[in-house]
C-alpha cells in the first residue's frame, strides 16, 4: 500500500469516527423507557457518568452497568476518539495487537476489541462481488492450514487434536482435510472476492455453493486442471476455459494468492474461527489500491455494532464436524 493509498484508508476510518463522535454529541439518546441491553430489565438505576459526561445506569436484576446509547464504536467504548485516531493507523498498517497496544497505551485485549469493531464495521461496506455476463473471472484455490490459535482456558472450546506449535510439520502429506480451502477469483475490472469453502480438495458441490450469486450466466471462467470447476460451471452457467498451470492464464489469481499470504504472514497465524474477519480486512485494504473513480462508494459509515464481546469470545471454529464436534 502506497502512502497516498494508505492516506485514502485512514481517512475513511477517520470519517467513520468523526461523524460518530459528533451523532452521539448532539443526539443523545432519551432517558425514557431506559432498559437493560443484556437482560432486557427495566427496573433500572443512574449510576454515575463516564469521562465523557454520558450517563451510566445499573440494572438490579443481572446487576450490570451500562450507558443508554445507540451501539455504535464511539458509543460502546469508554476510550476517547484521539485514542480511536491513533488505532487507526496502526489498523491500516496492518501491526501486531500488542504494537498497537503499545502505541495506543491500551491492554492487549482492548486492541484485539478495537479490531474486531473495526474489521465489522468495514465488512458491512465491502463492494459485492459480481462477475454479470461476459466479464472474464480468473479462479483458483489456496489452502490454510487449520489453527485453533488463541487463549481457550477461559472458554467451553477443548481442542480435538493435540496442539501444533509453530514449525510442526502438518500429520498428512499433500492436501488433506486438515487444511482449509479458500476460493479466489479476479475479475477483468480488477474487483475480487476471497471465500472459505470447507476442507481439502475443492469439489462440485462446495463450488457451486461459493460461486454462487458472484458470476452470472454468460459469464467467462479461466481456471486451472481442477476437477470440480466443469460441473460446476456447467451447472451456474458459466463458459469454462481451463489451462496448464504454467501457461500464466491465471496470474491474477495467482497474484492473489501471495499478497493475501505475506497479509497473514504479519500476524504469525489467523485462527480459522477469525479467518472470515481477516479475509474482509484484506479485500477492505485492497479497495485502495484501485482507482479512485468509486472511492465514495467504499467509505464506510456509521452503522450499528451487532457483536458483543461475549459473541466474540464464544465463536466456535467451523467446520468442526470433521472432528465430531457439534455446535
Amino acid at each position: 500500500m502506497s502512502a497516498t493509498e494508505r492516506q485514502r484508508a485512514i481517512s475513511s476510518l477517520r470519517d467513520l469516527i468523526y461523524e460518530d463522535a459528533y451523532t452521539h454529541a448532539l443526539h443523545p439518546a432519551a432517558d425514557d423507557g431506559v432498559a437493560c441491553p443484556r437482560c432486557g430489565s427495566l427496573d433500572v438505576v443512574r449510576k454515575g457518568h463516564d469521562h465523557d459526561g454520558t450517563q451510566r445506569w445499573l440494572c438490579k436484576d443481572c446487576h450490570r452497568t451500562f450507558r443508554n446509547a445507540a451501539d455504535t464504536i464511539i458509543t460502546r467504548s469508554k476510550l476517547r476518539p484521539a485514542v480511536w485516531m491513533r488505532y487507526l493507523e496502526c489498523f491500516v498498517d496492518c501491526l501486531p495487537l500488542r504494537e498497537c497496544a503499545s502505541r495506543c497505551h491500551i491492554s492487549l485485549r482492548t486492541s484485539w476489541l478495537m479490531r474486531m469493531r473495526l474489521i465489522e464495521s468495514i465488512r458491512r461496506h465491502l463492494p459485492r462481488f459480481h462477475a454479470a455476463a461476459g466479464c472474464a473471472v480468473q479462479l483458483d484455490e489456496t489452502y490454510l492450514r487449520e489453527s485453533f490459535k488463541g487463549n481457550h482456558r477461559r472458554g467451553k472450546f477443548r481442542l480435538p487434536r493435540p496442539a501444533h506449535h509453530r514449525g510442526t510439520p502438518a500429520s498428512k502429506r499433500g492436501l488433506s482435510k486438515e487444511q482449509i480451502c479458500v476460493v479466489t477469483g479476479v475479475a477483468d475490472d480488477g474487483s475480487a472476492f476471497l471465500t472459505m469453502s470447507g476442507r481439502g480438495l475443492l469439489s462440485k458441490s462446495r463450488a457451486i455453493i461459493a460461486l454462487g450469486g458472484k458470476l452470472a450466466r454468460g459469464a467467462y471462467a479461466i481456471t486451472d486442471k481442477a476437477a470440480a470447476y466443469p460441473g460446476a460451471m456447467e451447472t451456474l452457467g458459466v463458459t469454462l476455459t481451463q489451462t496448464e498451470a504454467d501457461d500464466h492464464a491465471i496470474n491474477r489469481a495467482n497474484t492473489l494468492h501471495s499478497l493475501f499470504h505475506g497479509f497473514l504472514s504479519g500476524f504469525r497465524g489467523v485462527s480459522t474461527k477469525r479467518l472470515d474477519e481477516y479475509l474482509a480486512w484484506f479485500l477492505w485494504r485492497r479497495t485502495y489500491t484501485q482507482d479512485r473513480e468509486s472511492i465514495a462508494v467504499r467509505q464506510v459509515n456509521v452503522t450499528p455494532c451487532d457483536n458483543t464481546v461475549r459473541d466474540w469470545a464464544h465463536v466456535m471454529p467451523p467446520y468442526m464436524d470433521y472432528w465430531g464436534v457439534t455446535a
